[in-house]
């Protein structure tokens, strides 16, 4: 079953890290005031910005501006600045365009909450996959530590929280009770920036099962009863090597877990 927003989601900060790294490398940390594209639509993400801090008061947003854009606006930023360092990440001008196209064409029917065929389900996530390639095949150019070791890319669990583009080691606190024999199912996405396998960890602090399913059931136990059920989301890579001795990135959620 293919996960239409989650991949959506997957690919829009994906494309926003990218034009972040590309960006900066390019101009400096002040490189949104070199953008070549409407003050408006600049206007436009701070005024998000806003209503997301106010509407999501006390939890841990992202800071960074580019993340309030658009499919549209990375669509633009690329086209525009493609000169300046894109070139060398998509390659090819014409496919990048397109496939953004697309996809900002596809995401309006699914932020309606209309049904997608399923031949549009799977172009989806064609796109999400050849861009996602792309970029990892640029970041592994072996110029700094991301260009070796994968991060968690995002992260999703069935009570609505969601963690994208995350900073190593980002806690955020579930804002539902559970209780014990309460299950939760977490979804973890990462992808190797030297193209290998990634191996998975969801489980509780100091317990440790890695496998390739990204997935996750926790059943609540009495044993988790308490204002700190912290899970932690692990990633790393096969290799014999990792960011952090044997494993290369991590975030966790902290539940609230009360008895039966």
């Amino acid at each position: 079953m293919i996960d239409v927003e989650a991949e959506l989601k997957i690919l829009e900060n994906s494309v926003r890290d990218i034009i972040t790294f590309v960006l900066t490398k390019q101009f400096g940390s002040n490189w949104l005031d070199r953008l070549k594209i409407s003050p408006d639509r600049i206007s436009r993400w701070r005024e998000r910005q806003t209503i997301e801090e106010a509407r999501l008061k006390g939890n841990t947003l992202e800071a960074r501006l580019i993340y309030y854009s658009d499919f549209y606006d990375l669509r633009n930023i690329i086209d525009k600045h493609w000169d300046n360092g894109f070139i060398e990440v998509f390659l090819d001008k014409k496919t990048v365009t397109l496939f953004l196209e697309e996809a900002e064409k596809l995401r309006d029917p699914n932020a309606h909450r209309r049904e997608l065929f399923e031949y549009q389900k799977h172009l989806i996530k064609g796109i999400s996959g050849e861009l996602r390639t792309r970029i990892m095949k640029y970041r592994g150019k072996k110029e700094n530590p991301d260009d070796f070791f994968p991060v968690v890319e995002a992260v999703t669990d069935s009570l609505g929280n969601n963690i994208s583009n995350s900073v190593y080691a980002q806690s955020i606190q579930s804002g539902k009770i559970m209780k014990v024999g309460d299950t939760v199912e977490i979804i973890a996405y990462s992808t190797d920036p030297l193209g290998g396998e990634i191996e998975y960890s969801i489980n509780r602090i100091g317990k440790r099962s890695w496998t390739q399913d990204n997935k996750t059931i926790i059943t609540f136990e009495k044993a988790d009863i308490g204002r700190c059920c912290d899970i932690q989301i692990m990633v790393r890579s096969k290799r014999d090597f990792h960011a952090y001795s044997d494993f290369d990135d991590y975030i966790q959620i902290r539940y609230v877990v009360l008895p039966e």
